[in-house]
This record gives C-alpha cells, sequence and structure tokens, in this order.
C-alpha cells in the first residue's frame, strides 16, 4: 500500500533515499506549471539549535551556485520551508560506487580496467570544474570537496557518473570555519597531510586513488576497526600496488594510482585536469576503451549475478610476491554491448576476466609414498637386527 506523500512546501515528498548526520534525502515531486512533474532530490536540514550545522548547510547550498557540470548532480533551488532549510537536486536514479564495489566483491570480483578508466576520468573531470571555479568577480573560489568516496558518486542510467554531496565542501564562500585539528570526511579517504592539519585541492586526488584501487581489487584500502586504526593505516601503512590483488591491472594504469597515493602532495597529481588527461589517454589505447553504455551495461550485468564470492581483504603490507590466489571457478562473461556507431570510435572492450589459478594434476589411483622417511629407516634397522637375532640362536642351538 502506498503512503500519501507530504506536502512540503511546493514539493509532494515521498520515500526517503539517504540520511546523513544532519540531513535526509527523499524523492520528491515538484507540479509544473504545464502539468508535468520534475522528479528532485530534496535534502532537508534535521530541526536544530546548533549554528554550526545551519552554517555548513547554507554553505552547501551557497557553493552548489556555483557548480553547473554534466559529472556534478545540478542544483535547482534551496530556502527554508516551516523552519526547515532545504536543497532541491537533480534526483539521479542509479546505484553508487559503494554499492558497485561490494557487489563485485561478492560476484565477479574487481572492476575491469577500461571501466575504471571511464569512470575516474569523469570523477577528475568533475573535480577539474569544482576546484577551479570562480566567483561574479573572477576570484577563485578554492573549492575542495573533502568528502569525495564511493558512497558520494552515482552511476546514472546512462552511464554518466555524479558527484554528490558538498555538504563537507570548503571553499571561500564558506561561512563556517573548520576549528583545529577537526577533520571533515571518512576516514579511510581521508589525506595524510590532511590529518596533519594541512589541506588543498589535491587531498581529493587522493580519494580519488582510493576509489581506483577498492575499483580495480574489490577491496578496501585502509579501513580499520576503528577511526584511530583507520587514520594510523593512512599515514603509516605500507600502500600495496594494486597489481597485487589483481594482475590484470597494467604498469600504465598502476602508475597512475600509485601517484594519486603519494603522501607526499608534491608528488601527487598537482590537478585535476592532468590526472583526467593521462587516464584518457590510457583509455585512448588498444583494449581500454568503454563508453558510458558499455558502462552501464556491465553495471547492470554485475547486480543480477548471484552472491557467492567471499570478500577479499587488502594485505596489511606489500608482499614481494604476490600469494597464491585460492582456486575459484571463472566468472561469467559479461554481456557484450553494441559497438559505437561512429566508424572512428573503436568498439568497447571485453570484461577482463580474473585469472583462475591453475590445480595441480590429483592421482586418480591409490596414494603412493615417494620418498624416504626417517621413520621407514627405523623399521628396516629393527627388523634386520631381529632376523639377525634369530638367525644366531638358530646357529647357536646346531652348534650345541
Amino acid at each position: 500500500m502506498n503512503r500519501a506523500p507530504e506536502q512540503y512546501g511546493s514539493y509532494l515528498v515521498y520515500e526517503q533515499i539517504a540520511r546523513g548526520g544532519m540531513a535526509t534525502v527523499h524523492r520528491a515531486e515538484l507540479p509544473m506549471r504545464d502539468g508535468a512533474v520534475q522528479q528532485v532530490a530534496l535534502k532537508r536540514l534535521f530541526p536544530t539549535n546548533q549554528r554550526e550545522l545551519v552554517a555548513l548547510f547554507l554553505d552547501e547550498a551557497r557553493v552548489l551556485r556555483y557548480l553547473q557540470h554534466p559529472n556534478i548532480a545540478a542544483t535547482y533551488d534551496s530556502g527554508r520551508v516551516f523552519g526547515t532549510y532545504f536543497i532541491a537536486m537533480e534526483y539521479v536514479r542509479g546505484s553508487t560506487l559503494k554499492e558497485l564495489v561490494q557487489q563485485c566483491g561478492v560476484t565477479v570480483g574487481a572492476v575491469p580496467q577500461a571501466i575504471t578508466l571511464n569512470l575516474a576520468a569523469q570523477l577528475c573531470d568533475a573535480l577539474d570544474h569544482a576546484h577551479n571555479q570562480r566567483d561574479e568577480h573572477g576570484k577563485p573560489l578554492g573549492i575542495i570537496h573533502r568528502d569525495i568516496s564511493p558512497a558520494n558518486l552515482i552511476i546514472s542510467e546512462t552511464g554518466l557518473l555524479k558527484l554528490i554531496d558538498f555538504g563537507l565542501a570548503k571553499a571561500k564562500v564558506s561561512t563556517e570555519e573548520t576549528a583545529v585539528g577537526v577533520i571533515k570526511g571518512k576516514f579511510a579517504y581521508v589525506a595524510p597531510e590532511y590529518i596533519g592539519g594541512k589541506l588543498d585541492h589535491r587531498a581529493d586526488l587522493w580519494a580519488v586513488g582510493i576509489i581506483m584501487y577498492e575499483l580495480l581489487t574489490s577491496r578496501r584500502l585502509f579501513d580499520g576497526p576503528d577511526a584511530f586504526e583507520t587514520m594510523s593505516r593512512v599515514r603509516e601503512m605500507p600502500i600495496p600496488r594494486p597489481s597485487i590483488a589483481n594482475p590484470a591491472v597494467t604498469p600504465e594504469l598502476e602508475e597512475i594510482v600509485m601517484r594519486a597515493l603519494e603522501r607526499d602532495p608534491a608528488r601527487r597529481w598537482q590537478s585535476a585536469a592532468a590526472m583526467r588527461d593521462r587516464l584518457q589517454a590510457v583509455s585512448a589505447t588498444p583494449g581500454n576503451f568503454a563508453d558510458n553504455k558499455y558502462v552501464i551495461d556491465w553495471v547492470s550485468w554485475v547486480f543480477e549475478q548471484e552472491r557467492g564470492r567471499l570478500p577479499q581483504l587488502t594485505p596489511m603490507f606489500t608482499p614481494t610476491v604476490a600469494p597464491p590466489a585460492p582456486p575459484q571457478p571463472a566468472p561469467p562473461q559479461a554481456p557484450q554491448p553494441a559497438p559505437p556507431q561512429a566508424a572512428s570510435q573503436p568498439a568497447p572492450p571485453q570484461a577482463p576476466s580474473r585469472p583462475v589459478p591453475v590445480q595441480a594434476p590429483q592421482a586418480s589411483g591409490p596414494a603412493v609414498r615417494a620418498t624416504w622417511t626417517r621413520a621407514d629407516s627405523v623399521w628396516l634397522a629393527c627388523a634386520v637386527a631381529y632376523a639377525l637375532l634369530v638367525l644366531v640362536s638358530v646357529i647357536w642351538k646346531l652348534v650345541s
């Protein structure tokens, strides 16, 4: 039985689709004058008397005014109704990258390289737009998202990646200053220099590197049992190369990931544009191209697979030799989407399957001892001694 929608100002509010620390997000509808209905994601601040939370919410609305990009969920309206602040945003149908990684982890394993390249390039393009935004007077806004994580990235029904939730974004138009020593964002994706009190746009690129690692390996990188352990891993844990968990990762792609995961920001990618350009260059090489249609076809196929694979853990150290993977059946082949119409555009690649370890052949007959053990020698010596004792006894009787 469908519940009647809640009337909230001009909006009809339906089911909740997300809930955070200071707001909820519901699917809502806005009736238009021509009779049409616009679907929106309505974000509403919890009723509160805390000025800091209200300031953060208004800062998000203020930042979103400047962001108009295909890979960033659009903002339509903001204000206050019945004393509650709201932001009306684009309603994006699709799964988050967090849901995709979790599903891959228990079904098909790692996300193919071509799809990872496509998604990472779209994310970098969105960040390049945000990092370089200017106000009406041409002054840089200095926007830093600060919460780049798989939960804030949605793959739309067309394969277009959408960055959402600028609730923790830092910008020069913000009115609320973050207190010294306070870290905002998910600890497993926070850059090490931010833990030390320093922050610039390169912190977002660190998070992109973590997301790429997790897509390519279907494993979480820095997650610990608690916040302290997670931050300790971010600061100190040797970072394993993704090819250790997934040998299909090429050196070219691995170099992009590991550069994003440089703990020294000076050695990291210096801009989202530079990282995007390198991703697109690798994507243009044979076997690495995937368009948005191929992305969504593959993602849809993944969510149709039955769960049956145990989640894998990221090692706490980088082994010198990759440990052998446990025997497991090869995953089913992903459906092959139709190639692009343009003759000059190469067809999307097949989703690379994970290598299946080869088992040693088993003996068909009864087991045969192939080596002489110490126990065998002891038994032989006892048998020889006994035989000699019997022989001596017989000779003694004959002589006497």
